[in-house]
């Protein structure tokens, strides 16, 4: 995400920060709050590479319902409406698809 960021920033006037919308309450308070990291000793990589993004302010964090999240249709496999109802909310529509 951040190369495409700099991509961006390279061939656009468009400085806007991208958001990264959480499901997980714990994993906002976790970048979040400093304090809350001291006893999670336990996170990987990953985690830290997020939480340094933030703190220099070139991301912003925020949750959102387990029910909205549309990065789901890409990472599980999901029931009939729900699926639906993702697809719909990305903007993929199609007059061939069945479901």
């Amino acid at each position: 995400m951040m190369w495409l960021m700099t991509l961006f920033a390279e061939v656009t006037e468009v400085k806007q920060k991208p958001i990264l919308f959480v499901d997980n309450m714990g994993a906002v308070k976790l970048s979040k709050n400093p304090e809350f990291h001291k006893r999670s000793k336990h996170t990987d990589v990953r985690f830290h590479f997020v939480r340094e993004k933030y703190n220099e302010g070139k991301i912003d964090i925020q949750h959102i319902d387990s029910e909205n999240q549309k990065a789901d249709i890409l990472t599980k496999a999901l029931p009939k409406t729900r699926f639906q109802n993702l697809r719909q909310q990305l903007g993929i529509v199609s007059e061939h698809m069945n479901c």
